[in-house]
This record gives C-alpha cells, structure tokens and sequence, in this order.
C-alpha cells in the first residue's frame, strides 16, 4: 500500500470507522482470516488504537509500554514458582508415579508463557483427579485457585504485551502515515468482507460495504 499520500478521511471519521472495522474482523474472523497475514488484523487493531491515542493527545510512552514487560514476567514468575511448589509437595509426600505423572513432577518448565501455562493446567487437573488424595497431603483448592488466578493474570499479561509490541511499531509512523495505513486497511478489509459475503450473506456484505465514507 502507498502510505506516502495524505490522509483522505477525516482523523475522527478514520478512527470511527477503524473501530468498526476491527469489530467486523473479530466477528467475522473465521471467514476473513485465511486471507490476511496472519498479524495483520492484530497491527490493524494496534494501528487504529494508536491514531486514537494520538488524536486525543493520549499516546502511550515507551516507560509504560516497557512497564507491560516487568507485568508479563512478574506473573510468569510467580506462577512458575506455585506450581513448582505444590510439585514438591507431591514429591515429598510418596505419590504413586501415575499421581506424579499428572502433576508434572519431573518436567522442566521453561522461562516461557507457554510452558508455565501448559503445566499450571497439570497442576489444575490433577487436582479435580486427584481431590482427595491432594486435599489429604496438605495441597487445598485454594492454591488451586491462586493457580488459577495467576495464570489468568500471565495471559493477560502476554495479551497486553503481544499488543503493545504492534503498537510500537504504530508508533514509529508520523500521525499521516499510521492515519493513511489505517485507511488503506479499512478500504481492503471493506472489499475483502463484500466478497465474502455478497452471495452468501447480503446484510453482512453490506456492513463491510459501509465502512467506506460517504
């Protein structure tokens, strides 16, 4: 896409119109995915959530953009070490090795969100399996709910991270730039849901049609 070109919208109108367009791409995600780029809905999204902060003169820094890292490692961290924790009391308590299998005793949890994810579910599991046995050697659902509280914190956590790294890509771009990206994007998104649609479901075509002005 050209980006070298001014503007066409108004800045109030673009951003009225991303935000719709973001909303079809995550309802209709299913029948447009397949032909975007597998980030591209995500940079869409960042890109018009930018040109609103910019608009609004609310625009993020880069000290609290950094700030999402220490959140999404302080959560990895902590759930790293409950679930490490309760593994030693399955450890220290002689479980069978099938008991042992299930909680992950023995697998190496790696400093990322996917593996300390992954084997907080196993300790999650095992307990519904395993309720009594664990109740009996001093493991309570309420660290399974701390478990589970720390690992809805991690992935949101990730989510904001995964986002703020398309919008520092958002923000290298002068405001008439990221103003046209987002344009451009909303003119292909519009095209791309008419097609899908025209046959299959006018009404919802004609909601892709719409995004265009005027």
């Amino acid at each position: 896409m050209e980006n070298d070109k001014r503007p066409k919208w108004e800045t109030g109108v673009a951003i009225i119109k991303g935000k719709q367009s973001v909303s079809l791409l995550e309802t209709y995600q299913v029948e447009l995915q397949p032909r975007l780029q597998p980030d591209e809905a995500a940079q869409h999204k960042a890109n018009v959530t930018e040109l609103e902060a910019r608009h609004s003169g609310q625009s993020e820094t880069l000290t609290e953009q950094k700030s999402k890292t220490r959140g999404q490692n302080e959560a990895m961290v902590d759930l790293h070490e409950t679930v490490v924790n309760i593994r030693s009391i399955v450890k220290s308590s002689g479980a069978s090795g099938e008991i042992s299998k299930a909680y992950g005793v023995g697998e190496k949890i790696t400093d990322t969100v996917s593996s300390v994810t992954a084997a907080a579910n196993m300790v999650i599991t095992a307990y519904g399996t395993y309720g009594e046995w664990s109740t009996g050697t001093g493991i309570l659902e309420s660290d399974i709910t701390e478990i589970e509280t720390l690992k809805q914190e991690l992935e949101q956590a990730n989510d904001i991270q995964e986002s703020s790294k398309f919008t520092r890509k958002a923000g290298t771009m002068s405001k008439n730039v990221l103003q046209r990206t987002v344009e451009d994007e909303i003119t292909k998104i519009s095209a791309l849901g008419n097609f899908v649609f025209a046959k299959s479901n006018p009404a919802v075509a004609v909601l892709f049609k719409e995004l265009i002005p005027g």
